[in-house]
């Protein structure tokens, strides 16, 4: 049987489309004796996993050639990374040498699979890094938060309040100031980032659709990494918008 032309020349195009894809993918350079191989894979910054390939007796020595280590370092995480890309590499099936990630004696014909697991160990290793820094500075600006209002309020603030929105819905709010057994302000912490913003106006406009609303103040636990427009989205739902560590004398403004 033969072709319909226009079915082969589609299929062909097809073809070429998909080597197009495939080489945009992923691109290659030789220095020295070395391959550097761009992925398609992505750090958080937005820059491409560079995987090195060198010769090894018995094949071919893989890394990351240690750049997933030093953007840890540039963030001021290298300790947190090293823990993180020990448990990363276990879970990746390739090892870490407190530097970068690597396979040696890799067969030719295991490269790609082995360039993969390098590029996706490697980033995700940095993602990770971020999560655990970024908790260790909510964890200290939650320390923060704590003893400020212990120091505006005293006996009279509780911390992980529960409280029942005007749709119905629970929201958890990190602390509250209670009077008589009525709430009359609550505080909650938010970290910089979107959605987290996102989730706590919902919870703030929720909360003050009730028929009697207490003062609700949004504590934020990086000010100066907010972005300005989204202060200004709290803001508009919020009674009032600080920073974490700003004075008590700011928490009483809640007042």
């Amino acid at each position: 049987m033969v072709e319909d032309p226009v079915v082969k020349a589609e299929r062909i195009n097809m073809q070429v489309i998909a080597d197009d894809v495939a080489r945009a993918l992923a691109s290659a350079r030789v220095r020295g004796a070395s391959a550097f191989i761009s992925t398609a894979v992505r750090y958080p910054n937005g820059t491409s996993v560079v995987v090195r390939l060198d010769e090894h007796p018995e094949g071919f020595f893989v890394s990351d050639d240690g750049y997933a280590a030093v953007l840890a370092d540039m963030m001021g995480g290298l300790p947190t990374f090293s823990r993180i890309a020990h448990v990363v590499a276990d879970r990746s099936s390739v090892s870490f040498d407190h530097r970068c990630f690597f396979v040696a004696g890799v067969p030719r014909e295991g490269l790609p699979t082995c360039v993969s697991y390098i590029a996706n160990a490697s980033a995700r290793s940095v993602e990770r890094t971020i999560y655990a820094q970024e908790h260790i500075k909510i964890k200290k600006s939650r320390d923060v938060f704590n003893n400020r209002l212990i120091e505006a309020y005293g006996d009279q603030v509780s911390f992980d309040v529960s409280i029942v929105g005007g749709t119905g819905r629970t929201w958890e709010y990190e602390a509250a100031v209670i009077d008589s057994k009525r709430i009359e302000k609550l505080f909650t912490l938010v970290s910089p980032a979107f959605n987290a913003v996102a989730a706590a106006n919902l919870k703030i406009s929720d909360t003050r659709n009730l028929a009697e609303a207490p003062q609700i103040t949004a504590a934020l636990s990086d000010y100066d990494r907010t972005e300005p427009a989204l202060r200004s989205l709290l803001s508009a739902s919020a009674d009032l918008v600080i920073a974490a560590n700003d004075e008590a004398s700011r928490y009483r403004l809640a007042a």
